[in-house]
């Protein structure tokens, strides 16, 4: 595969891994890589399209689907509540990873579930379960094109409502027991997200709250979460995400680029400069990046396509 002139950004790394990307990743992964860099390989890239309309998991997802766009929970709860909570937590899940699979709006399965999602929306705005489930929400309706409209604005408000002098966000219910909601410092895992949602918005990424929860965020860089959601000190090193209740919300440092990268500002933070060197460091001999920074050995195609699309905004951006 020539090397494309534009890609400077590969300058970074010691081994370039585009064409393990593009001849050995999972399908989903070859198609992505070929959409984002190699775009003018049109018949690659048609064919690969093609392929992942029959892509057996996609298929699968796709049918299981009920007419209603929610899908079957695998367990029945005694209380509806916890009922609705389950359906909608599946929901994301399942959106998510549609996403992944290069589903669009297009898609009547998408359709469907997206009015499913929306359908679950309180009339103040509020999406069940937590600010985190909330922040995630409507950074998927966003990727599926949904910016603008009512019912995502109307759920970006009740956020931006609940944003704290802090400039972050916390759920209350993750605090450890002898701790005060009032006095607490926001939670990061949950301000990233909430972060990353709002900065994926075309408008709001402009905004002052967009701007008071990326300085959060850079300010707590690396910093030890004190609430229950990731509270482990290397989850920072968790590179990965996975369709998973939690594994969704994982990223660490890379969620942390991901989040900031439409927040032009925050390339020239100390903290932002030091993930990216970070990032660019972790790469194995494979030329592929790890899952677990410092633990995975054998590379992860997701993650190092993730990196790489952050590697190529940012030189779009004018920053290296």
């Amino acid at each position: 595969m020539k090397k494309n002139p534009e890609h400077k950004w590969l300058n970074l790394l010691k081994i370039d891994p585009l064409p393990k990307l593009v001849e050995e990743a999972p399908l989903p992964v070859r198609y992505h890589t070929v959409q984002r860099f190699l775009p003018k390989e049109k018949e690659r890239l048609e064919r690969l399209h093609q392929e992942l309309q029959d892509y057996k998991p996609r298929l699968k997802l796709i049918r299981s689907q009920q007419p209603d766009g929610f899908w079957p929970l695998q367990h029945n709860f005694p209380l509806e509540e916890q009922q609705k909570a389950y359906q909608f937590l599946q929901q994301i899940k399942n959106m998510g990873q549609l996403l992944a699979w290069g589903c669009s709006r297009e898609e009547p399965a998408v359709q469907r579930g997206i009015i499913a999602l929306l359908k679950s929306q309180k009339p103040d705005g509020k999406f069940p379960l937590m600010l985190h489930h909330q922040g995630m929400t409507l950074w998927l309706l966003v990727q599926y094109g949904l910016t603008g409209n009512p019912f995502v604005e109307k759920g970006f408000r009740w956020l931006i409502k609940r944003q704290r002098p802090d400039g972050g966000w916390i759920s209350p219910t993750m605090l450890p027991e002898d701790a005060s909601p009032k006095t607490a410092k926001s939670g990061i895992w949950t301000t990233l997200i909430v972060c990353q949602a709002l900065n994926s918005h075309s408008r709001l990424r402009q905004s002052e709250a967009a701007e008071r929860a990326s300085n959060f965020i850079l300010e707590n860089y690396l910093q030890p979460n004190h609430t229950t959601f990731f509270p482990e000190p290397d989850a920072w090193n968790h590179l990965y995400t996975e369709y998973t209740d939690n594994g969704m919300f994982r990223g660490g440092t890379l969620r942390f680029v991901e989040a900031l990268i439409p927040n032009r500002q925050s390339h020239e933070h100390p903290n932002f400069k030091k993930a990216i060197k970070w990032l660019c460091e972790q790469q194995l001999p494979t030329g592929l990046f790890p899952a677990i920074a410092g633990k995975s050995q054998g590379g992860d195609y997701t993650v190092t396509l993730r990196l790489l699309t952050v590697l190529n905004e940012l030189n779009k951006a004018g920053t290296f």
